[in-house]
């Protein structure tokens, strides 16, 4: 497989941090209330590994991704390619497909 590393400028911050405000359930309180598993959203490095691995491969467990690594090409496409491809790495983050984080564990990607 070939390898890519990514700018991590290229990759939008989730905003949040793991582990906030966790209540009886063993889930955390994400932004609006919104209750997210409290291991949400990873690590950053973590997910910069992830991701960087996805778009070398062009997938990510079997999910076509699109990640344009030209710091240079910031059109609205282009962003939302990446954003896209990021979220389908945090909502299968554990390695199975749908184990992982969701959407609401990362407002600032959406933004």
């Amino acid at each position: 497989m070939p390898s890519v590393s990514i700018d991590p400028s290229l990759i939008p911050a989730c905003g949040l941090t793991a582990s906030q405000d966790p209540n009886e359930s063993g889930s955390c309180t994400s932004t609006n209330n919104i209750l997210i598993p409290c291991f949400c959203p990873p690590d950053n490095k973590e997910f910069i590994e992830k991701v960087n691995s996805a778009v070398a491969s062009g997938n990510f467990l079997g999910t076509p991704v699109t990640f344009n690594v030209d710091s240079l090409a910031q059109s609205d496409k282009k962003k939302f390619n990446r954003a896209i491809t990021c979220l389908i790495v945090l909502q299968s983050f554990n390695s199975t497909r749908g184990v992982g984080c969701p959407t609401a564990s990362a407002l600032t990607i959406l933004n």
